[in-house]
């Protein structure tokens, strides 16, 4: 039986090893990302899709027992990487990029939303009491 350290670093390895190989795998892929093509907004689906692949990075960071301000970050990283290098800010009927420091402020605020839903016990307390007051502040007053 193999112990948890080296099946992370057996994880690592082959997640390094396919990264290596995306280009001779993808190379349509890496070629146009390498041009200087103008970028194209994120459409709806691909913001959905790095969203839900935030909020599972964050839930398996914390379930490796790391901190909820840097499963965060770690999180929000792959997101701000693919939307700024791939689609140079853009989202879904923008003209100009997104401010990365509102990206990433609307982008935290939807991973810790997600992961309310899909791994609730690891959001610490007081950050789901700010999360809800946020969320609270966002609805519209009832008249």
């Amino acid at each position: 039986m193999s112990c948890p350290r080296t099946k992370v670093i057996r994880r690592s390895l082959a997640t390094a090893a396919l990264l290596m190989a995306a280009p001779l795998l993808f190379p349509a892929t890496s070629q146009a990302q390498a041009s200087k093509a103008k970028p194209t907004p994120a459409t709806a689906m691909e913001v959905n899709t790095y969203g839900v692949m935030s909020i599972a990075t964050f839930c398996e960071a914390r379930a490796q027992k790391i901190d909820f301000s840097k499963s965060l970050a770690v999180a929000l990283a792959a997101q701000l990487h693919v939307i700024y290098g791939k689609h140079g800010g853009l989202l879904p009927g923008s003209k100009t990029p997104l401010p990365e420091k509102q990206f990433l402020n609307n982008a935290g605020f939807m991973v810790v939303g997600g992961a309310l839903k899909f791994c609730p016990k690891s959001v610490p307390a007081a950050e789901k009491a700010r999360f809800e007051k946020a969320a609270a502040s966002l609805k519209p007053a009832k008249k």
